[in-house]
């Protein structure tokens, strides 16, 4: 029996942030060699039951839009990637409940993220926690708006590693798959805070328990099994400086995300929130709990 395919799954809302996490996600789509599936949420179908685009009911106003937005996105998505195996359909419920569950069977789940307004405040300010980041059992890939529509060639994937991160970790996996399939460099990064900086333990320097630290979390020979040229940095200063510093020659910025104790929602912390709010590329939230297909 062959594996079933995972989509990389992108939710759109007619916006034009919903249409460059569009354009990333059918990219991520033909990059890897899976189905693009256009997801928009409903709360007029939330009695109706799921519709797939080309059956939505006609000679309504709501009808039309919800046509217009789902048929706009598939369209925009074919004429930018044509040999994309396209999927589009409007869902019924509340966005944040309507992404998390198409989430569960995806690769990755995209979304767009304005910095500001209606659709960013629900998703990531008061309501992280049983938002779509906190909530959905795949990588989050969050697209700003400021992200360039085509970066150009030889970038890189930049991950963010802390204290326990080991070559494991799905976080690192996924990191190493996303430069594998760019065939970029990836850079691995772990900054040092100033209590860091100040413990020294006899023998070895804090700086080279980093970079121990930095090589346990990516291997030499995990790297050339996977054929990626890795880039180890340690810096000192807070994290959040340190990875949007790295994250401007990036195509992608990894971090990990853990659960909360007792609970099935995903933690962000302050870097999180600052990598969504001022990456200049997409960031990927990778849980703990994540396995590649």
């Amino acid at each position: 029996m062959l594996p079933v395919e995972r989509p990389v799954t992108v939710g759109v809302d007619g916006s034009s942030v919903g249409m460059r996490a569009l354009d990333w996600a059918a990219d991520e789509a033909v990059l890897h060699g899976l189905p693009l599936r256009i997801v928009h949420a409903s709360v007029w179908e939330r009695f109706e039951g799921a519709t797939p685009a080309e059956d939505l009911p006609e000679g309504s106003a709501e009808a039309a839009l919800l046509q217009e937005i789902i048929g706009d996105a598939a369209a925009r998505a074919r004429r930018r990637r044509p040999e994309a195996r396209i999927h589009a359909e409007v869902l019924p419920g509340e966005p944040v409940d309507v992404l998390v569950q198409a989430a569960q069977d995806a690769f990755a789940l995209v979304v767009g993220h304005r910095g500001h307004g209606a659709l960013a405040r629900r998703l990531f300010t008061d309501s992280i926690g049983p938002g779509v980041a906190g909530r959905a059992s795949c990588p989050i890939v969050v697209v700003g708006d400021s992200v360039p529509e085509r970066p150009s060639a030889g970038r890189q994937v930049v991950l963010g590693v802390g204290e326990g991160t080991d070559a494991d970790a799905a976080p690192v996996t996924f990191a190493l798959q996303e430069a594998q399939a760019r065939g970029c460099d990836l850079v691995v990064v772990h900054a040092r805070s100033r209590q860091e900086t100040r413990q020294d333990p006899p023998g070895l320097g804090s700086a080279q328990a980093a970079e121990a630290l930095l090589g346990a979390a990516v291997p030499d020979r995990t790297a050339i099994e996977r054929g990626v040229v890795v880039h180890r940095r340690v810096v000192d200063g807070p994290t959040r400086d340190a990875l949007l510093r790295a994250a401007d020659h990036a195509d992608l910025l990894v971090l990990g995300v853990r659960h909360r104790h007792g609970m099935g929602h995903r933690e962000l912390g302050p870097t999180h929130h600052a990598a969504l709010r001022h990456s200049p590329c997409p960031v990927a939230l990778v849980g703990g709990d994540w396995s590649s297909p």
